[in-house]
């Protein structure tokens, strides 16, 4: 059997500050490389085509018959969805028991 070597404060000493370093570079490589694959994403990725703005004619109906205007709108393509309807509450009261046999 080989015996242990005490240690001793300076050696753990050493062993925490490396540990520390070691911690430390890690977590700057880490943000550096999502940094860096943030800035090459945003260099890469044009957008959605489908997405750009588009400019719509519009004639707004009026009763008079001698008035006719037309407005143009700059409009996103996306459209939104209807609300979907709140949750229910209820008014009953809960209990927890705990222990018993």
């Amino acid at each position: 059997m080989n015996p242990t070597l005490r240690t001793s404060p300076s050696d753990r000493t050493r062993a925490v500050r490396r540990l520390r370093a070691l911690t430390l570079r890690t977590a700057l490589a880490g943000l550096a490389a999502v940094g860096g694959f943030g800035y090459l994403a945003a260099l890469t990725y044009a957008g959605d085509k489908a997405a750009t703005t588009t400019a719509v004619t519009t004639t707004p109906s009026t009763t008079s018959s001698t008035s006719t205007s037309s407005r143009t709108a700059a409009t996103p393509s996306p459209t939104l969805q209807a609300a979907t309807s709140a949750p229910t509450t209820s008014t009953s009261r809960a209990q927890v028991t705990t222990g018993g046999s």
